[in-house]
């Protein structure tokens, strides 16, 4: 437990306090530190909280503005040791915590309660038991997490997908004699091959000829001396030999059929008859096809390299000199080569074809040999389906060779290991993930019936919730959490209407957010949060620490909650080891003093100053009480005379009049009555001692001035008039 705070140094308004061992600062069981608002009560809570997660990182964003240096927090525990930042000994899991952390995390934010609340609400529920199991549940995800990596990794060590995937290899059976299997399947793939670019080649190759059009061109002639008559005579009248060509063939193909005078000058042909007609032969259609038919075929032949043509079957399996006798080919080849050039320089001469001893002969004769074998080979079936399934059926091979091989044989023996180890761990999650289900699903039954008696019994809600239950989804980064739904006035409203968490949220349904008002929001905050301890089994070793706990109920609701919290027990009737409730409300301060034991009970407060910041201080609880009682009055009569902060002042009048009322009639109210803090609990005790009682309740002054009150709904003049009433009222009491 918490002895002292013996310095604070540097955080939020707790500049440079210091404590130097006063035990009128000394922390008691209860312990009640009274503050007003933005004196620092929030920083307190955050050093709890720090405490409490062993998490300096949030205290440096509460570090005081302008403070230069290192963060100074000595706090002192009731075993003797100080806990401080710089010893490493920051650390006190024994704490919960109300405060708007704990209400915006784990309940709810504005108008949502999310997944992050329900998750958060998960870790408030269950018991510390649970929460180590959880932690382990968290613990074994990541080793299962760590092991499925590794497992594939390993899968990251196949290499031979080209062959198969990973869990092809895993499966493949051993294969006899696999090697003799796999070098058949090659052969078999060859020879699909081969056909392929053996049919490809003979339907190019000069092999598969019979030089038919070589033997008809071979045997055409031209007469060439009509092209030496006519070279004579453009030599003989011309300047230059290439023009005067193409004037002359311009010029014929100008002549009409029968004309006997010059198509340029008018002069008579008769002279020059048979010059026109070389120059028609030469020049003429047929004499210059004839003439490029030669050239062409002749060139072609002389191009064909026989040897080099007999290189490009023999890789596809076809020997040609084993078919025919490449001596007596080449030999004639030689010979025809010889007869083609002669041709070409005089195309009148005339090469051998037809006699049965001629070259060209014996040449087609050696040739024509390969051409059975063509035939055969050109009817030779070939099915791409048939080479893919063979080439699949060669990689089935080579995959089991290389799975049953040394190599695969360790890789397939390290990945099973793996992979049992990954389901290993999956079972042992699953079973630890059960045992969590069916022991909060326990926990969780009593945790709803906790809240639900504190919301009626306690703090006179008109609400309650149901179907309080546990959720486990391993796929998500929080993976338990808690879902239920409220029901007021025997209707059920959801959480949320959302299908998905993306929707917007349908507004013309009720849900909590349109149905709970900001009051009913801090009750259910306050019933998750005492409940949780309620069904602790560890509370008596816990520090509670409630900061503001009460800001927006009204007297009756925090009297009853005072109540509530000085009696929390477990079910085995252990109470906290310490209770620190920081208030910055008067009357709740008066009414928590009053119900806990004197002895045991310390009562601090917070002073500030501009020159020294926040200190820790002893309080006097009845000059804090009269203190805000006069501040209150003060407040009324200036917001009556100046027509200003009307609503504020209507709200502060009936804490005035239960101090006065209390003051008045101490004597005649009892203990009971005297705790209770209800104005109306006051007036039936007094009953006709008080002379204004009926102008009391008629005025409706005895009631929680809220914003839906009938008094708040009046018009500002008719607010500022009841202002005025009241404080005749207080003259008269």
């Amino acid at each position: 437990m918490i002895n002292k705070i013996l310095k604070i140094e540097g955080l939020g308004k707790f500049k440079k306090f210091s404590n130097t061992g006063n035990d009128d600062l000394k922390f008691l069981k209860y312990t009640v530190i009274f503050g007003y608002n933005t004196y620092g009560k929030s920083t307190l809570t955050t050093i709890f909280r720090s405490l409490k997660d062993s998490d300096q990182k949030r205290l440096n964003g509460k570090k005081s503005f302008g403070f230069i240096g290192n963060l100074a927090i000595d706090i002192l525990d009731e075993t003797g040791q100080h806990l401080t930042l710089a010893n490493g000994k920051w650390s006190n899991p024994n704490i919960a915590i109300f405060d708007n952390y704990f209400t915006h995390s784990s309940v709810f934010v504005g108008d949502e309660i999310g997944h992050k609340h329900k998750s958060s609400l998960y870790g408030v529920f269950v018991g510390e038991d649970i929460r180590q199991q959880i932690s382990k549940l968290k613990e074994l995800r990541g080793e299962q997490d760590a092991l499925e990596k590794e497992r594939d990794k390993i899968k990251s060590e196949y290499t031979k997908g080209y062959l198969g995937t990973f869990d092809a290899f895993l499966g493949k059976e051993a294969v006899d004699g696999v090697e003799e299997k796999k070098e058949t399947k090659k052969k078999e793939i060859q020879r699909i091959k081969n056909s392929v670019s053996l049919k490809q080649l003979i339907a190019s190759s000069p092999f598969a000829s019979k030089f038919e059009k070589f033997s008809a061109s071979m045997q055409k002639t031209l007469d060439t001396s009509a092209e030496t008559n006519i070279e004579n005579h453009v030599k003989s009248h011309w300047k230059d030999v290439t023009a005067s060509k193409n004037f002359l063939a311009a010029g014929v193909d100008l002549l009409k059929d029968g004309t006997n005078t010059c198509v340029f000058c008018g002069q008579g042909l008769t002279p020059v008859v048979n010059l026109i007609k070389d120059f028609k032969n030469v020049f003429g259609a047929t004499y210059k096809e004839t003439q490029q038919e030669i050239e062409k075929i002749g060139e072609a032949f002389l191009r064909f390299d026989v040897e080099a043509e007999m290189a490009k079957f023999t890789p596809l399996g076809v020997i040609c000199e084993e078919i025919y006798n490449k001596d007596v080919l080449l030999k004639n080849k030689n010979i025809l080569d010889e007869d083609v050039r002669k041709k070409l320089k005089n195309l009148n001469y005339a090469i051998d074809v037809t006699s049965a001893i001629s070259p060209f002969k014996s040449f087609v004769a050696e040739i024509v040999k390969l051409h059975p074998t063509f035939e055969m080979l050109k009817t030779q079936e070939f099915s791409t389906i048939k080479q893919t399934a063979l080439e699949n059926e060669l990689k089935q091979l080579e995959l089991a060779q290389y799975r049953h091989g040394e190599e695969g044989v360790a890789l397939a023996q390290k990945f099973t290991k793996a992979i049992i180890a990954v389901e290993t761990k999956k079972t042992e999650i699953d079973t630890l993930r059960k045992k969590i289900d069916e022991a909060t699903k326990d926990t969780i039954g009593k945790n709803q019936k906790q809240v639900n008696t504190i919301l009626t019994d306690v703090l006179k809600a008109d609400f309650t919730i149901q179907k309080m239950s546990g959720q486990s989804n391993l796929t998500r980064a929080n993976a338990h959490s808690i879902d239920y739904e409220f029901v007021i006035n025997e209707n059920i409203v959801p959480i949320s209407n959302k299908h998905l968490q993306t929707d917007e949220e349908p507004l013309d349904k009720p849900y909590f957010g349109n149905t709970l008002s900001d009051s009913d929001r801090r009750l259910l905050a306050l019933a998750f949060f005492i409940a949780s301890l309620q069904t602790d089994s560890n509370l008596k070793d816990k520090i509670i620490v409630l900061d503001d706990p009460f800001s927006s109920f009204d007297s009756n609701r925090k009297d009853y909650l005072a109540r509530m919290i000085i009696d929390i027990q477990n079910e085995k009737k252990e109470r906290p080891g310490q209770i620190i409730v920081m208030t910055h409300d008067d009357g709740f301060l008066g009414r928590l003093q009053s119900k806990l034991p004197s002895s045991d009970t310390k009562v601090l407060k917070i002073k500030n100053s501009v020159a020294d910041g926040s200190v820790l201080d002893k309080c006097d609880v009845d000059e804090i009480i009269e203190e805000e009682y006069f501040k209150n009055i003060k407040h009324i009569k200036e917001a009556a005379d100046k027509t200003r902060d009307v609503d504020s002042a209507l709200k502060r009048v009936r804490p005035c009049l239960e101090r006065v009322l209390r003051h008045k009639y101490y004597f005649c109210l009892d203990k009971e009555t005297l705790e209770s803090g209800s104005i109306t609990s006051y007036l039936e005790k007094i009953d006709k001692k008080c002379v204004i009682k009926d102008e009391i309740l008629k005025s409706g002054w005895h009631e929680h001035m809220h914003d839906e009150h009938e008094i708040m709904k009046l018009l500002e003049p008719e607010k500022v008039q009841k202002l005025k009433d009241f404080l005749v009222l207080l003259e008269k009491i």
